[in-house]
């Protein structure tokens, strides 16, 4: 009877506790887009600055984090951020709801997209965009290439640059050379060019 009676004490008592700690538990979640294409963001980062505690938006760009909230806890600090694309800072209010909805648009690094293309060919600069590491690749052929279609290769080096924005980028300047020389550069340019 004893073991029965301590059994019900301690059912009652962890319910207790659950309730309460429910009560402090606070979901957050949202999804991430990319500015380039409009479409979901996978692998940004979602840091909670005050509990040094990441969370990760899936292949779909979304996220879900249980934030246990601690009685002082008023408001918290999170940093959204992605390989190449500007870091987001949001404060949301811990005392609000119990459950927080983020949406949020992320913007590429260095405005990389086909506006900014668009821009860069109407002033003369027809650039096409490179991914590389710390040490850039320059072919034998890269020379004569720049030479007779009129283009600058650019490369970013370590810089983190967004694979989606580099893409669209690179695929305007293409659409421009095609209308200039027609098909003929494409047999000719180097392999590793993003977005060909």
């Amino acid at each position: 009877m004893k073991t029965a009676i301590s059994l019900l004490i301690i059912l009652i008592s962890s319910l207790g506790f659950s309730q309460n700690d429910k009560s402090d538990t606070i979901t957050i979640k949202g999804i991430i887009f990319s500015e380039v294409d409009g479409k979901p963001l996978g692998n940004a980062y979602i840091n909670y600055t005050s509990k040094y505690k990441y969370s990760m938006t899936n292949e779909n760009g979304k996220f879900e984090y249980k934030y246990l909230k601690k009685k002082k806890d008023l408001n918290e600090k999170i940093e959204i951020s992605a390989l190449g694309y500007e870091k987001y800072d949001t404060i949301i209010d811990l005392n609000k709801d119990d459950i927080i909805d983020l949406f949020v648009v992320l913007k590429t690094r260095f405005g990389l997209n086909r506006q900014k293309a668009l821009e860069d060919i109407n002033q003369g600069e027809i650039n096409i965009l490179l991914s590389g590491g710390i040490a850039p690749v320059i072919y034998k052929g890269d020379k004569k290439f720049t030479k007779k279609y009129q283009v600058n290769f650019i490369e970013y080096g370590c810089e983190a640059i967004s694979e989606r924005s580099l893409i669209e980028y690179n695929q305007t300047v293409f659409e421009y050379l095609d209308k200039k020389f027609g098909e003929k550069w494409r047999k000719e340019i180097r392999d590793d060019v993003s977005g060909l």
